[in-house]
């Protein structure tokens, strides 16, 4: 049995200003350190085989706070960064209404910026680092510490739902979701778990965007 905790970066910068991000490389702020250090905690009696991490800092410095917890190296793997995001990276829902056409979110398929990485792409990025890992850490268990788009890529391979960039999961910052490959198959065993928050949330902190 293969364990893979999917980790979604703690709060960044970025998502306290509440801009697209994609491959703009901001830190964590002041709260998000905070997330990552109990995120830590959470991880302090698991025994895991290896932690990968997007090569964006925002994932690197939360996967760091669980590897030294732990005593282990970070594994960096660019197939775990968050979608490019095109012309629309940096940029707010409002700065970002005004540059599309009028009704565009209304009538696209899969609405992406200009330059943008579409669903499939993702997808064949994830998927080949699932092949990897399954490949490489069979009967083990691995910690991934990516991006809400990029989780949202690796729960639709993994459930053969549509290569599309919205899907209907959502992963808070620092939260961890948890699959298991047995028997030639996947099965989700936990969504969005932020229980290691609760300290934190209950202190009345703002929210994660």
């Amino acid at each position: 049995m293969t364990t893979l905790y999917l980790i979604r970066h703690a709060r960044s910068e970025g998502n306290a200003m509440q801009v697209i991000q994609g491959w703009l490389d901001l830190p964590l702020d002041e709260y998000g350190r905070r997330q990552a250090r109990l995120l830590g905690e959470r991880f302090r009696h698991k025994s895991l085989a290896a932690i990968y991490s997007s090569t964006l800092l925002r994932a690197a410095d939360t996967a760091r706070a669980i590897a030294d917890t732990l005593g282990m190296p970070v594994i960096p793997d660019a197939r775990l960064r968050e979608y490019h995001m095109g012309a629309w990276t940096g940029l707010t829902a409002a700065e970002i209404d005004q540059m599309m056409p009028p009704h565009y979110f209304e009538n696209a398929v899969e609405p992406i910026g200009p330059g943008a990485e579409s669903g499939q792409e993702m997808r064949a990025r994830v998927s080949a680092f699932l092949d990897d890992m399954l490949a490489r850490h069979n009967g083990d268990r691995v910690a991934v510490v990516s991006h809400g788009g990029t989780l949202g890529g690796f729960a639709s391979a993994i459930l053969s739902l549509p290569p599309v960039r919205h899907q209907p999961f959502h992963f808070g910052n620092a939260s961890v979701t948890k699959f298991v490959f047995e028997h030639g198959r996947w099965r989700m065993s936990g969504l969005n778990d932020r229980c290691h928050l609760r300290s934190l949330m209950a202190g009345g902190a703002a929210g994660s965007h």
